[in-house]
């Protein structure tokens, strides 16, 4: 299948309309909305707390440590050792500018106790003290030093947000390097359009609960430092996405980024990869690591989508 387009669950759930109005009250977009505030909250939103397994997850899972460039990874696994050879390895999403949020976590323990595999998530350095030229490199050694034991054919990378780009000029850069691509990729809300100026995002960021325009730009203009938006090396979405293994993406339609994973579907299309999009009608940004219904919902098809392919 080359592309197609999913419809999700018709209503939104009660628990997501919380969700979104809680979001709202505690004006949880401030920090992509705003420049500024981004630059006064960038020490809370980096704070190396955030960047460690939580208690619960620690206490429930089995949590391996490995330095890779002098920045932690950490894979995680059941207690009692995989019960598959699957190996999961996700880029976290945040802008570039956030380490993980409790979601990451909670979605990541989610997953190993699913499907009983080991889960990888490393900690990139972050902007603006990082840019393109340092942050891509380190996932490429990430990648290859921490999956080294795992055949390509039971591989799966993850790449949430901002950790969407990533995944994409990972799996770009290992078919330059005529490297085995990893069995599938999945991307949730994917952040592919630097400057996020679509007249779709323009329409939508009234209604989205999470992100701000504003504020993406910002962290965009640390990403990229001196590099053309519209440059690959920032944009892989204007590479050449053939001979990539099958990707499946989940959004919504409260997302401002919607438009970035109808252009992949597009560039997938014009290039034959294979590309699953699942659009949910009323879903916010990154909704599928939350403890909502539509998340589980997802999660299963996620689930299936790699299973198919790796087992």
């Amino acid at each position: 299948m080359v592309g197609s387009l999913r419809k999700g669950l018709s209503m939104v759930s009660w628990q997501a309309r919380a969700q979104i109005a809680w979001m709202r009250l505690q004006r949880k977009n401030r920090f992509y909305a705003d420049p500024q505030v981004m630059r006064e909250r960038l020490g809370r939103h980096q704070d190396p707390r955030r960047a460690q397994p939580p208690r619960s997850v620690a206490a429930a899972l089995t949590v391996d440590r490995t330095v890779v460039d002098g920045h932690d990874c950490f894979t995680l696994s059941p207690t009692h050792g995989p019960r598959t050879t699957l190996h999961i390895f996700h880029l976290h999403g945040g802008g570039f500018v956030e380490q993980p949020d409790t979601q990451h976590w909670s979605f990541a323990r989610r997953m190993v106790e699913l499907l009983g595999c080991r889960y990888t998530l490393p900690m990139y350095p972050l902007c603006p003290a990082a840019d393109h030229r340092t942050i891509v490199p380190m996932v490429g050694d990430a990648y290859a030093h921490t999956m080294a034991g795992t055949d390509p054919g039971h591989r799966v990378v993850i790449g949430d947000s901002a950790g969407g780009a990533l995944a994409l000029d990972l799996a770009i850069d290992l078919r330059e390097r005529r490297l085995p691509q990893p069995a599938a990729i999945a991307l949730f809300s994917p952040w592919l359009n630097l400057p996020t100026d679509a007249p779709e995002s323009l329409r939508i960021a009234p209604s989205d609960p999470e992100l701000g325009i504003d504020g993406l730009r910002q962290a965009a203009r640390w990403y990229a430092a001196d590099t053309d938006f519209h440059d690959v090396a920032v944009r892989p979405v204007d590479a050449d996405l053939s001979g990539l293994a099958p990707l499946i993406v989940f959004i919504g339609t409260r997302d401002i980024l919607l438009p970035d994973a109808r252009l992949l579907q597009a560039r997938a299309r014009q290039h034959r990869t294979p590309l699953d999009l699942h659009i949910y009608d009323g879903m916010f940004h990154n909704w599928i690591q939350h403890e909502l219904p539509e998340s589980h919902t997802a999660t299963d098809t996620l689930v299936d989508f790699i299973t198919s392919r790796v087992f």
